[in-house]
Parts: structure tokens; C-alpha cells; sequence
């Protein structure tokens, strides 16, 4: 939603060049520029095309995306985010110009949902949350107006009177794959169905098959090609922050570890569908931060990623807190229950194990998880990696339209699961 011109800035633009008439317009074209490319905005209008979806990854498990002209975050936080764009190439200043309708979150701590109350606060995005990180959120916003730092600031202060607008996806205390929603988020472009599932955990070593021997090898290079600049956070022992610095850090608790994963099938043209999670739960033994569970509950689980429309492209995550006993076990699990044409990894830079410039050994540990799971040639995934911080915000673009995406299985699925926007999903 670009915001709308006020008065004097009509009068402006009546008497000024496009360009000069209207600065909120111009700095949000700007950072969709910046952030989705300049072939894919309007430079005009700063919309974005109607016949793609594109993403853009920011970091971590953060990415911009477009669905068909609708712009929203998957997650909020950005690896190592700084006053001055370095090795990131973005400030928090264009995570807001981008003037973002929605911020979904797939769990509440901080190396997801950093900064989204206040992006939230700032342009009035809805977020989609647990029940419990809603209400975090809230207290975000609330913290974040008694702010100095942020409230002297000419360009970062927030409105006192903004408020946060959250839709709790399932309730506290959920019991996973129980609760499923049907969003509203971006309709009519998409039907968008969303259910908490198991956050990461380690579980005792699977017997079933070894271990990824790979281990995590961060580039010894990394350090002096990208030196540190200021922290966009000031150091918590710091009583003389620096020029610049804010705390948009989100307290992340209680419901951090309750993880969402949301599907994401559009209405029109070949019926593009994708999904995102950036946590994957010990689907075989049911147990995930936070829930104790039984082999049932990840049965349930299972039973849910099989019913959703076919798969074209999973964004789900490469980091896992079962890595040092289980490797990436758990996320090939999730995927030979989605079997996606397309993998894109996210939760590359920050994590467990996983961390900025270890993404290629990340890759190494993921292929050769695969082999020990005997997965057959067949039904692996296309797989799109991406490396850190060369592929940020590089777009990857999807052709809504295209016939490759076509497939009859998912107009019997939204048939199903597609009918009532905003209320809750029984499959059969």
C-alpha cells in the first residue's frame, strides 16, 4: 500500500517534477528498487508486476516478497544489520520505505522477528503471528515509543499513537498441526493457509542412517573483506550509544520456539504455489522446542504437508538444532512429504549451527544428507542456493502464468481448503 499523498504534497506535485513532488512516493520506489530490482518496479508508481512473484532475500530466513503486485516480509530480522549498509547492503530505513502490507512470522525469536513491530509501527503492516508473539509484538511497540533513541530521532521515531495490527494464527498453547487458518492476507491473489508445526530440537541420533559428517566451515576470508561497521543495536553495557543506533530487537518470548508454516497457492494463471517455514521439527520422533511430542504428532504433521497443493518451490530452512546428531535429516523429511520442484534454503547466516559465510559447507552437509537418505535422483528438488551476502537482494523471479506451474491435483486441493478466507481449514 503506497501511502497516500497529503494535501500539500498534491500541491507539490502539481507544480513540481514526479520525482520531487511526493518524498514518501520517491523512498519507496526507491528501496522496492533497491530491494526487488529496478526491471521489476514501476518508477513511477513503485508497483511491482501483476503476473510475478518475486523474492529477495535480505538474510537469514528474511526475504521481501511480491506475490503478483503485494508486497509483505517473510520474517523481519537481518543477519548483522548495521547504522551504514556494509557486507548487508540495506539499513532498517529501507525495510520500512519499502512500505510493506504484511510481515509474516514464522517463530518469535529474535533472529526472525528483530525489527518487525517496529517496521509494523511504522507503516501500519499487519502481522501474522502465534497468538503469543502477537503479544510480544505489542509490548514491542510499546517498549519502542518510550524509547529515546528512537524517539528524538527525526527519521525513526514512531507515531505514539500507532498501534499493532496482529492476526494470531493459532492460539497459546496450540497443539501443533491442529490449528490451521485460511489468511486473508493477500487475497484475492493468493489463498494463503497457515498451521503451527515443530520447531527445530535435537533428538537422539537416528539409527536409521549416520550423521552428516560435514561440518560447519565459515570462510577465514570473510572477516577482512567485510570488516564491521556500527551495529544497528547498541551494545547492551553501552551507556553512550552511537550516532544511529536503535533497538528494534523484539524480546521474543513467551511463544518464541511455536513455529508457523504457511502454504501459499495462487488463484490465477497456472496456479503458482509455494511454502515457507524457517524451522523444521523431528517429524519422526513428533518433538520440537518447546513440544515434548509423540511420533504421532509428527504423523499429523506429515499427513497436513501431504495435503497441501502440490509444491512448486519450498523455502525452508538449512539450519537445524538436531545438526550435530541428525544433520539436515529433519528438513528432508519436510521435504519428502512436500516433494517441491524447487528448493530455496533460508537460515543460512545465523543459527545453532550455521552462520554468515558457512553457507557452502551448509550445501556440502545438504547433499550429502541426501545421499545417506537414499533419496532417489527423482524426487530431488531443483535446488537454488544461495550464498551469503552475494545473493542478497537478488531477485528470483517466478512467472505466475507460466504452464510449467499447471497441475489438475491443485484445483481439487483449493476445492478444499481454499473456500472460506479467514477461517479455519478441515481437510478429508
Amino acid at each position: 500500500m503506497i501511502r497516500s499523498m497529503t494535501a500539500l504534497s498534491l500541491l507539490a506535485a502539481s507544480i513540481l517534477t514526479p520525482s520531487a513532488g511526493h518524498a514518501g512516493l520517491v523512498e519507496t520506489i526507491a528501496a522496492r528498487q533497491k530491494i526487488f530490482g529496478i526491471e521489476n518496479v514501476d518508477a513511477a508508481t513503485g508497483k511491482l508486476p501483476d503476473d510475478k512473484v518475486i523474492f529477495s532475500w535480505l538474510s537469514n530466513s528474511t526475504f521481501a516478497t511480491s506475490v503478483e503486485g503485494r508486497v509483505f516480509y517473510m520474517d523481519t530480522y537481518v543477519t548483522r544489520l548495521e547504522v551504514e549498509a556494509g557486507r548487508t547492503p540495506i539499513v532498517i530505513k529501507d525495510m520500512v520505505d519499502l512500505d510493506p502490507e504484511a510481515i509474516l512470522l514464522g517463530h518469535g525469536h529474535n533472529d526472525h522477528a528483530d525489527n518487525a513491530a517496529y517496521i509494523a509501527g511504522k507503516t501500519g503492516a499487519r502481522i501474522f503471528a502465534t497468538e503469543e508473539t502477537c503479544g510480544v509484538m505489542a509490548a514491542d511497540l510499546e517498549r519502542m515509543k518510550t524509547d529515546p533513541l528512537i524517539m528524538r530521532d527525526a527519521v525513526a521515531k514512531l507515531d505514539p499513537s500507532s498501534k499493532i495490527d496482529c492476526t494470531a494464527v493459532t492460539s497459546k498453547a496450540s497443539t501443533p498441526g491442529t490449528e490451521i487458518l485460511q489468511l486473508d492476507v493477500i487475497e484475492p491473489q493468493a489463498c494463503v493457509v497457515a498451521f503451527r508445526h515443530l520447531h527445530s530440537v535435537a533428538v537422539p541420533p537416528d539409527p536409521s542412517f549416520p550423521p552428516t559428517p560435514v561440518k560447519i566451515v565459515v570462510d577465514p576470508r570473510d572477516a577482512d573483506l567485510f570488516p564491521k561497521g556500527v551495529a544497528l543495536t547498541p551494545d547492551e553495557k553501552t551507556n553512550s550509544p552511537l550516532t544511529g543506533q536503535l533497538n528494534l530487537e523484539t524480546a521474543g518470548e513467551p511463544g518464541g520456539g511455536e513455529s508457523l508454516f504457511f502454504s501459499f497457492i495462487l488463484r490465477s494463471g497456472s496456479h503458482f504455489s509455494f511454502v515457507w517455514h524457517n524451522s523444521a521439527g523431528a517429524l519422526k520422533e513428533g518433538k520440537g522446542r518447546g513440544w515434548d511430542g509423540t511420533p504421532e504428532d509428527g504423523r499429523r504433521i506429515v499427513a497436513l504437508l501431504k495435503a497441501l497443493p502440490p509444491t512448486d518451490v519450498q523455502m525452508g530452512t538449512a539450519s537445524s538444532g538436531n545438526f550435530n546428531n541428525n544433520g539436515l535429516r529433519d528438513l528432508i523429511q519436510y521435504q519428502e512429504a512436500l516433494k517441491p520442484k524447487i528448493f530455496v534454503p533460508n537460515h543460512l547466516t545465523s543459527g545453532t549451527a550455521t552462520r554468515e559465510a558457512s553457507s557452502l559447507s551448509v550445501y556440502a552437509g545438504y547433499l550429502e544428507q541426501l545421499d545417506l537418505m537414499k533419496m532417489p535422483q527423482t524426487d530431488r528438488p531443483t535446488i537454488r542456493w544461495l550464498v551469503d551476502p552475494t545473493d542478497y537482494l537478488k531477485p528470483i523471479v517466478f512467472d505466475s502464468r507460466d504452464p510449467v506451474w499447471r497441475d489438475k491435483r491443485k484445483d481439487d486441493v483449493m476445492q478444499q481448503i481454499c473456500k472460506q478466507s479467514g477461517g479455519e481449514v478441515h481437510f478429508h
